[in-house]
C-alpha cells in the first residue's frame, strides 16, 4: 500500500489561503453588525412602550352600520325570538324589540307607480312579517345606569358611595353573571343596587340588593332557592334569615340582600339596620302566598321551605306547590301543599289518584279526615298520604310508615299542628 504521505496531490486543486482583507469588506461588516444591533434595541423600545391608541376603538367607522340598508325597512335578526321552556322552570318573559330602524318617507316620484307615498308607520306594517306597524322605542337601559323611574336606596346613618345602579332582565347577567337565569325564571323584573359606608369611615361598607319580581310568590321563590340551610330567622321579616356576612329576606315582591364587607360589629350593625329600614319600606304584600302561610309552624325545618311553580312531583296539575320538612314524634316527613279553587283542587286529587294508581304499585281512598277527601298509595317502595278539602290540595310524600304518615297528615287535618 502506497504511503499517503509520498501520493502526489491533484494537479488540478489548488492551495488557496486568503490573508489580506480589504478595508471595504471590513468598515461593511462594521455597519452591518451596527444595523443588526439597531434594529433589535429599536423592536426593544417599541415593545417596551405599548400605545393603546393602535387599538381603539374609533366610532367615527362605525357609523355606517347604523344606516338604514336600502330598500329594506329593517335589518334582518332584529326580532327577539322565544325562549324554550323547560319542565317546572318558569319561562323567561320576551325581550321586548327596540331595535326596530326607522322607515324613511319616500317621496313619490320615487314610487313605482308615481303616486302618493305611504306614511313611514304604514309602510312598516306592509313590510313586517307580522303584519302590524311597530312604533318607536327607547333603547334599552344600559347596564347600571340609573333608571328614571327606580328610585335611589337611602339608608339614614350611612354614606352612599355612589349612585344607585338599576339593571334590567337583558343586563342582569353583567351584575351575577352565572346566576341570572335562575332570576329570569321568576320574572326578574329589575334589580336596585348600592353600596354604603359608615359615616365613622373605618373603610367597612355594605352592599345592598334589592331584586323586584313580578309578584311576592315568584319574589319567594328565588328567595327559597338561594336560602342559606345554616341562616337564622330574623324577626323583623317572616320570610328572611341572617347569616355570617348580612341579612336575606322577602317582603312584597321583592327578594333583599343586604351584605356586610366584613363581620366587624360596627359593619354587621349598620347592615342590619339597612335591612331593617328596607323591610319597612318596602310595601308588605303576599298575594299568592295562602299556601305557604297554611304551612304548619310546629316541627318545620325552616330552611326546608321550597318552592314549586309548575310541574310539581313532575305533575302538570300541580302548580304553584310550597314544600317543607318536617318531625313529628321522633320521625321525619315531607309535607307538600298547595291553594287553588276548590273544583281546581278536586280534579287535582282525582287525577293524583289516578295517576297513583296506574303507576309503580296500588293506592286506596281512605275515610275522610276532618272533612277532607283521603288516599294513600304505594309507588317505588315508598307511600304518600294526599288530601283535598276546599281549596287545598297536600298531603305526605315519600313515607316509609304509612300508619304513622296518616297520624302525622290527621294531626295536621284536625287542627293539632299549627
Amino acid at each position: 500500500m502506497p504511503d499517503p504521505a509520498q501520493t502526489p496531490s491533484r494537479p488540478d486543486r489548488k492551495a488557496f489561503k486568503r490573508i489580506n482583507v480589504s478595508r471595504a469588506e471590513r468598515i461593511t461588516s462594521l455597519a452591518i453588525v451596527a444595523l443588526l444591533a439597531a434594529l433589535g434595541i429599536a423592536v426593544w423600545v417599541q415593545g417596551r412602550n405599548f400605545d393603546p391608541g393602535l387599538y381603539s376603538l374609533r366610532p367615527e367607522a362605525l357609523k355606517s352600520t347604523g344606516l338604514a340598508v336600502e330598500g329594506k325597512s329593517v335589518n334582518q335578526g332584529e326580532r327577539a325570538s322565544r325562549p324554550i321552556s323547560g319542565m317546572g322552570i318558569l319561562p323567561m318573559r320576551e325581550v321586548p324589540n327596540t331595535g326596530r330602524m326607522p322607515v324613511p318617507q319616500i317621496p313619490a316620484e320615487e314610487t313605482e307607480s308615481g303616486g302618493t307615498p305611504m306614511p313611514p308607520d304604514q309602510a312598516a306594517a306592509s313590510e313586517s312579517p307580522e303584519g302590524y306597524a311597530e312604533t318607536s322605542a327607547s333603547p334599552p337601559l344600559a347596564a347600571g345606569s340609573p333608571s328614571s323611574k327606580a328610585k335611589p336606596i337611602e339608608l339614614p346613618g350611612a354614606q352612599p358611595m355612589g349612585e344607585t345602579e338599576v339593571y334590567s332582565p337583558e343586563t342582569l347577567y353583567e351584575k351575577i353573571n352565572g346566576r341570572a337565569p335562575a332570576y329570569l325564571d321568576f320574572r326578574f323584573q329589575e334589580l336596585r343596587t348600592r353600596s354604603f359606608s359608615e359615616l365613622a369611615g373605618t373603610g367597612s361598607y355594605v352592599d345592598v340588593y334589592e331584586y323586584r319580581m313580578d309578584s311576592p310568590v315568584n319574589a319567594f321563590g328565588i328567595f327559597a332557592i338561594e336560602r342559606d340551610p345554616d341562616g337564622k330567622p330574623l324577626d323583623f321579616a317572616p320570610d328572611g334569615y341572617s347569616g355570617e356576612m348580612g341579612f336575606f329576606f322577602r317582603q312584597g315582591n321583592c327578594y333583599v340582600q343586604v351584605i356586610a364587607s366584613d363581620q366587624k360589629p360596627g359593619t354587621l350593625k349598620l347592615a342590619r339596620s339597612a335591612a331593617e329600614h328596607l323591610a319597612k319600606s318596602i310595601p308588605a304584600d303576599d298575594t299568592g302566598l295562602n299556601a305557604r302561610r297554611r304551612l304548619p309552624a310546629q316541627g318545620i325545618a325552616p330552611d326546608s321551605i321550597a318552592f314549586t311553580q309548575d310541574n310539581a312531583q313532575g305533575q302538570s296539575f300541580l302548580k304553584d306547590v310550597f314544600q317543607a320538612n318536617y318531625t313529628f314524634d321522633g320521625k321525619k316527613y315531607t309535607f307538600f301543599l298547595m291553594v287553588t279553587t276548590p273544583e281546581a283542587a278536586a280534579k287535582a286529587w282525582a287525577d293524583y289518584l289516578a295517576f297513583s294508581s296506574r303507576y309503580g304499585g296500588t293506592a286506596e281512598a281512605l275515610p275522610e279526615i276532618a272533612g277532607a277527601t283521603v288516599f294513600q298509595a304505594q309507588n317505588f317502595g315508598k307511600w304518600k298520604v294526599v288530601y283535598q278539602r276546599g281549596e287545598e290540595l297536600g298531603g305526605v310524600i315519600d313515607a316509609q310508615d304509612p300508619v304513622a304518615a296518616r297520624a302525622f297528615l290527621e294531626a295536621i287535618l284536625q287542627g293539632k299542628l299549627r
